[in-house]
């Protein structure tokens, strides 16, 4: 017996199907302008280029936002990862700027205070 496969549906089913991109175009959105505002308002503003090499982590979180989802799972998964690389993109900046400053008066702490 040959098995035949289900039919496909028509293509104005293909039109009211949600479109899966636009949570990842505007988390992609939001990553973007979030690590921009971050940066700017940060004083790593005139710092070396290295401190925005962490960045990536926030970008491949939204990039994998963008993967079609087959599963309902897999769409909160994708909702989830993008949201998390906007927020990460958001605060990267505040965080590492508290960091820093977290070391350097623990530093400053162990020589003695001044």
């Amino acid at each position: 017996m040959n098995a035949t496969s289900p039919p496909k549906p028509p293509p104005a089913a293909w039109l009211l199907a949600p479109p899966w991109w636009l949570a990842p175009a505007l988390f992609t959105v939001a990553a973007a302008l979030g690590g921009a505002w971050g940066y700017r308002t940060s004083p790593f503003v005139h710092a070396s280029a290295w401190l925005a090499l962490p960045y990536v982590i926030p970008a491949v979180l939204v990039a994998a936002s963008w993967w079609p989802a087959s599963r309902p799972s897999a769409r909160v998964r994708a909702l989830v990862l993008g949201w998390m690389g906007a927020f990460a993109a958001l605060v990267y900046a505040h965080l590492a700027t508290f960091t820093l400053y977290v070391v350097a008066f623990v530093l400053w702490a162990f020589q003695g205070g001044g």
